[in-house]
């Protein structure tokens, strides 16, 4: 009865304690709330992040062709070995920046040096979901002589084999690499690369005499026609990844001084 009495007699201040406990679950609701909402703002935009993440573009580079030519330029016989190569993006993204990179490494020269492609690495604006681009790139004299003669060396060893022990396997040609460097829509780099054996360089000339044999260093000449021979893809080596922006930017540097000659955009990578 007292506590009755006490609450009759003190009804107004009851009133006001009543109003600021509601007050205080007022608040507390709101913050609770708020937390709620931030947290689930923040899951909707991870969760578009994420799904932006899940997208992204793959381009498989293939090497098509390969074909060469021999011309006079009056102080010496100019080669040009060329590569015409196909970049198709089978992601579910759209690819853009993308360079192209093509090198030869000799497997029977000594210290089984590298020679890189002229005036690489090309470049191309973007290329779209199921879409292909198509680019030449080629080596120039020097490197097409040293294609040439690390071919030679292999067919001579492999002839040597055949006479001595044919059950081992063959002497490998020049390793040549294919490589791309791209990004996504959200600026993270990625890497495409394609290894295949160059098994051998012919003629494909008018001289009946010289047409399907193996090209030599003795005999290039003004006019020469030239067919390069690609392993099978079935044994070529494909891998891709994402890469940082610190190994994309050395990469591009190390292309050379050619590089800026070909795309301007390229210099702010070296």
């Amino acid at each position: 009865m007292s506590i009755l009495r006490y609450i009759s007699e003190n009804a107004n201040l009851m009133q006001v304690i009543c109003s600021f406990c509601m007050l205080l679950v007022t608040i507390l609701y709101v913050v609770f709330t708020r937390k709620q909402l931030k947290y689930t703002e923040q899951a909707f935009f991870e969760s578009i992040q994420q799904a932006r993440e899940d997208r992204q573009p793959c381009i498989i580079p293939s090497i098509e062709k390969v074909s060469g030519v021999a011309f006079d330029t009056s102080k010496h016989i100019r080669v040009q070995l060329n590569f015409h190569c196909k970049m198709k993006n089978v992601g579910d993204s759209s690819a853009v920046s993308i360079y192209a990179l093509l090198y030869a490494k000799m497997r029977h020269l000594q210290e089984q040096k590298m020679v890189y492609a002229h005036l690489i690495p090309t470049y191309n604006y973007s290329i779209g979901v199921e879409k292909a681009e198509e680019v030449d790139i080629h080596f120039e004299t020097s490197q097409f002589r040293d294609i040439v003669e690390d071919l030679e060396i292999s067919h001579a060893k492999n002839m040597k084999r055949i006479e001595t022990t044919p059950y081992l396997n063959a002497y490998k040609g020049p390793e040549i690499t294919l490589r791309v460097l791209y990004k996504n829509m959200m600026e993270q780099w990625f890497e495409s690369e394609l290894v295949q054996e160059l098994l051998d360089v012919t003629y494909k000339s008018k001289d009946e005499n010289k047409r399907g044999e193996m090209v030599s260093n003795k005999s290039v000449a003004d006019g020469d026609i030239y067919v390069g021979w690609m392993i099978n893809p079935c044994y070529s080596h494909f891998k891709r990844r994402m890469i940082s922006d610190d190994y994309a930017k050395e990469v591009l540097k190390d292309c050379g001084e050619n590089a800026q000659a070909v795309c301007p955009d390229i210099a702010k990578y070296i």
